[in-house]
């Protein structure tokens, strides 16, 4: 079970890993990947992908402080990475 949510975290968020207009390439999604620093989402889509996942796992979107990672005045907030969307789903709430 653990490994199909694994799977589903990266495929939701595979669906937002655009080309590259430099390398033609996608990036190369890790655990470790920061939405926000390394994949520098754009925080619309950011929104967007997050409200799937609150759906998709059943986490309470209200436990999700969005301006925490996507803050609206500064460049950067705290890291979001793909192995704390992983970890939630597993849990089944939101951890952090």
């Amino acid at each position: 079970m653990d490994d199909e949510i694994e799977k589903a975290v990266f495929a939701l968020v595979e669906e937002y890993n655009g080309v590259s207009l430099f390398t033609f390439k996608r990036y190369k999604l890790t655990k470790d990947t920061d939405l926000n620093k390394d994949f520098k989402m754009a925080p619309e889509d950011a929104y967007e992908l997050l409200t799937r996942y609150t759906e998709l796992f059943s986490i309470d979107p209200q436990a999700v402080f969005f301006d925490k990672y996507f803050p609206e005045k500064k460049r950067y907030g705290l890291p979001l990475t793909i192995g704390m969307l992983i970890e939630s789903a597993k849990a089944g709430q939101w951890l952090y």
